[in-house]
């Protein structure tokens, strides 16, 4: 009896310009579709896109699993944009891959990222994000400016730019690699690592600096915003509060996990140490057990049952707490 395969699923494109040049490009079974199995079947985007004016949205990018890097010129010069998200199966961004894009505000770079080119981004950039895995920025990888449009070969955009890392410890970067940065840019770093970002060449050129966390951005990281940042995961926006700035991991999302990582910050705590004694030993565990039998307990932090960090306490976090006794 031959065995079923399951069909794959055809990929519902949000620009009907993209979609038909993946079409003309990889389908492969000649469908007038693109599913999923063919998008990650494709291993580069050559120059598909290059010079492609009348493209927008392609967040359908994290279907292409096959393509590890983002090759030279791939978009440059194409109207991407507003919002660019690249997934974490990408490893390297190309030289000059999306130079000129003058519809390019928002970038979000994912986790597993690793290297930026030069001049791999140009444009109108308000907003770009640079997960903790990146190892390298090469010379002139953000240029937040369109380039040949006046006599200078410059033109300022409307609005500052906004540089979100989220690696405790800097990247490598060339001194030039944020290109014609002056007055109008901030960057936001971890909690407690802005002088680690200051005193390295490259990360230390920029007008303002913050702390992830600051979501009413006046420089102090304190109890105020963590307020903040709960209620707004309640579904009540406070005053003064910039979502990007209440990302403390850095997935796109503000939730419960960020409010988590904020408080562990503000009031740190001893993962593993659920009865609150100091300690990490079998009696966290059995009140682990206890709280999770539905059972009364004297004592029991959530904050430092949570061992592995899901958003969830399980059994997964007694594990946890054996894995920590044993490490001891």
């Amino acid at each position: 009896m031959a065995v079923a395969t399951a069909k794959a699923d055809n990929i519902t494109f949000a620009d009907a310009n993209v979609k038909a040049l993946c079409v003309a490009n990889w389908d492969t079974n000649k469908d007038g579709e693109l599913s999923t199995d063919e998008a990650a079947a494709v291993t580069s985007f050559g120059t598909v896109f290059k010079g492609k004016k009348n493209i927008t949205t392609f967040d359908e990018i994290r279907y292409f699993t096959g393509v590890t890097e983002i090759g030279e010129n791939s978009f440059s010069g194409s109207s991407i944009g507003p919002t660019l998200n690249i997934p974490g199966t990408v490893k390297k961004i190309g030289e000059c891959a999306f130079k000129s894009c003058k519809s390019l505000k928002r970038i979000r770079i994912e986790e597993g990222i690793e290297v930026i080119s030069l001049d791999a981004f140009s444009g109108p950039i308000e907003y770009i994000s640079f997960p903790s895995t990146i190892t390298m920025i090469n010379s002139m990888a953000v240029n937040p400016y369109v380039t040949g449009e006046t006599s200078s070969g410059i033109t300022v955009p409307e609005g500052d730019l906004w540089v979100y890392s989220y690696a405790c410890s800097p990247a490598d970067i060339d001194r030039f690699a944020f290109y014609y940065v002056f007055d109008e840019s901030h960057i936001i770093v971890p909690p407690g690592r802005i002088d680690n970002y200051k005193a390295v060449r490259g990360w230390s050129h920029f007008h303002e600096y913050y702390e992830l966390g600051d979501v009413n951005r006046n420089k102090v990281l304190d109890g105020a915003d963590l307020e903040a940042v709960i209620s707004y995961v309640d579904g009540t926006e406070p005053e003064d509060f910039y979502a990007d700035m209440a990302d403390m991991n850095g997935d796109g999302d503000v939730d419960e996990k960020d409010v988590q990582l904020l408080r562990n910050h503000l009031h740190p705590i001893l993962l593993g140490d659920t009865n609150g004694d100091g300690v990490v030993n079998v009696q966290d565990q059995i009140n682990l057990i206890t709280y999770l039998l539905g059972r009364p307990t004297e004592v029991f932090i959530q904050e430092a049952a949570d061992v592995n960090g899901d958003g969830a306490i399980d059994t997964l976090d007694a594990i946890g707490i054996i894995e920590i006794m044993l490490s001891e």
